[in-house]
């Protein structure tokens, strides 16, 4: 079996910014409430992009920024669960606008884990030597599905893509997974189509953090390795208050985690007007 290696990576967020203080006037909160509670000082909306729009400009970036031939691409995974669109998928019409011939698409919904999901069946896909390289994305815009009267989800999401090309490596190289899923707890997370998105944020928080600390553990049991082994702990990037629980469940010391939450959402501040110009 093929070992993998991440050979280009890239992001892209929308150009609409909504600051913390659209959502302190509206909901009347004090100017630090948000940030205290979730790290999050500002988030992007695609306002004037669709979903496929964001899929093909994080994968135009990657392949312009890093100088891929986009003919060596002979696979593309999409992890995403916001979207109406039931066919063709998202990472078929991600070909299409890249003009690449021979290529497998598929578009996954797997919720939070989606584009780790995506990483695995990639890496699967490599290692059997079925595909050489895959160009795995992450896109969400979850502002469509946001009821911006509900102060638990309008505040903590929004809109963007990641992207990481994958191939294969004849070096040897350490790949372990443990990928759960917990069915019967469904409910605290839900959006059915044409709806608005419904988050039981007290039960989210629980989840995350037991589920995340358990599951860090059983990889590392796995793959024989100690938390000392570990270089960078990455989390997936929800609301800080979780991702610091987690590390202290973990006992894991700050010079070893990485988040770009605030980092991510603090680019640039817009301008209050602008949050006004957006919302009308």
């Amino acid at each position: 079996m093929n070992d993998i290696q991440i050979i280009a990576s890239s992001s892209y967020l929308p150009k609409t910014q909504i600051s913390n203080r659209f959502f302190n006037e509206k909901f009347n909160l004090p100017e630090d409430w948000i940030k205290r509670r979730t790290g999050i000082e500002t988030r992007y909306f695609a306002k004037d992009e669709s979903i496929i729009e964001l899929g093909v400009k994080v994968a135009t970036k990657l392949i312009n920024e890093n100088k891929i031939d986009k003919e060596i691409i002979d696979g593309i995974i999409v992890a995403t669960t916001s979207t109406n669109r039931l066919m063709p998928g998202i990472s078929f019409e991600i070909q299409k606008s890249l003009n690449i011939e021979n290529c497998m698409c598929i578009d996954i919904l797997a919720g939070c884990s989606g584009f780790i999901n995506a990483l695995d069946i990639a890496r699967k896909y490599i290692a059997l030597n079925e595909l050489t390289n895959v160009l795995v994305i992450g896109i969400e815009k979850i502002s469509d599905f946001l009821n911006f009267e509900d102060i638990n989800t309008s505040i903590i999401l929004g809109d963007g893509a990641g992207a990481l090309l994958l191939t294969s490596s004849k070096n040897k190289k350490v790949y372990y997974s443990n990928i759960e899923s917990f069915g019967k707890d469904n409910e605290i997370l839900t959006c059915n189509s044409n709806e608005k998105l419904y988050m039981n944020g007290r039960n989210v928080y629980k989840f995350a953090v037991n589920k995340t600390t358990n599951n860090i553990l059983e990889t590392l049991n796995k793959a024989n390795l100690l938390k000392k082994d570990i270089e960078y702990f990455i989390l997936h990037q929800s609301n800080s208050r979780i991702i610091d629980s987690i590390y202290e469940k973990l006992d894991i010391s700050k010079d070893k985690t990485y988040t770009n939450l605030a980092k991510v959402r603090k680019y640039f501040l817009c301008k209050h007007s602008d949050c006004y110009r957006w919302n009308e």
